[in-house]
């Protein structure tokens, strides 16, 4: 940012032992104090410090992480190190380990994931999500949506879901509003983290459910009988509407423009 603060580098790291959480899975007390000393170790060995003067210097890359594991010489930290070791070296080294060379300028941008191994995706989510972040926390103060779609990948990983949530509950103070997406929202009410994100949402929208979901669904939105029966009956593009109190039932219609864009893309 242009006015870096001390503790700039300290949040960085917070954020980065989640994304290593992600990407490595449970770790011991041990492996987890190891983790933070490794993290600081890492930055320090490419000159960043507290001192805002020096985050000008360029960042480390995953690999300088790994080595950093290496050089500790104990069987926590190996351990640590062959789990990190297919971002570095692996198929997805082009991916993970690289500086990112894009720069969000065009009024809409698409990150798109479809096309990464399906438990690679949590993680590019996370990083594209902790980059929009620091984009908008340092940037103009201007109205954005960042539109999150499957989001049911982050809420699976309880250090990935916690972020998700800590986005949400603060994204409004940057004039940001966030919209999260999915086709499972058993796994966001099946966690706390999940369930906060949707009861918090000043507006959802719910299409058809399977008769497993929507008991589930109608304890926590107090549906009436005749909206769990609506909802299981729906038809494509139809739905319920919550806003607040008030719930209204709903069907999607494309106009002419929309189907001629739709029909063109299919």
């Amino acid at each position: 940012s242009e006015n870096p603060e001390p503790d700039e580098i300290s949040n960085k790291i917070l954020d980065l032992h989640s994304l290593m959480k992600v990407m490595m899975g449970e770790l011991t007390p041990t492996q987890d104090a190891m983790l933070d000393r490794a993290l600081v170790l890492t930055y320090r060995n490419k000159g960043i410090t507290q001192d805002p003067q020096t985050f000008k210097q360029p960042p480390p890359l995953l690999e300088d992480l790994f080595k950093v594991f290496i050089g500790m010489e104990s069987p926590e930290a190996r351990e640590m190190a062959d789990r990190i070791e297919k971002f570095v070296k692996g198929s997805a080294a082009g991916i993970f380990n690289q500086q990112s060379s894009f720069d969000i300028k065009n009024p809409f941008t698409v990150f798109g994931v479809r096309d990464l191994e399906e438990n690679l995706r949590p993680v590019a989510m996370y990083i594209i999500l902790d980059y929009i972040w620091n984009r908008v926390r340092t940037g103009d103060r201007k109205k954005r949506v960042l539109i999150v779609d499957e989001a049911w990948y982050l809420i699976k990983n309880k250090d990935s879901a916690a972020y998700l949530k800590n986005f949400a509950k603060r994204a409004r103070k940057y004039k940001l509003g966030m919209t999260t997406i999915t086709q499972d929202v058993e796994d966001f009410l099946n966690t706390e983290d999940g369930k906060a994100i949707i009861t918090n949402s000043s507006l959802q929208i719910i299409l058809k459910q399977s008769t497993a979901a929507v008991d589930r669904i109608s304890q926590v939105f107090y549906l009436t009988g005749g909206e769990k029966h609506f909802l299981l009956s729906a038809g494509v593009g139809e739905g319920l509407f919550f806003a607040g109190q008030s719930h209204v039932g709903f069907k999607v219609i494309a106009s002419e423009e929309e189907r001629t864009l739709i029909e063109g893309a299919g």
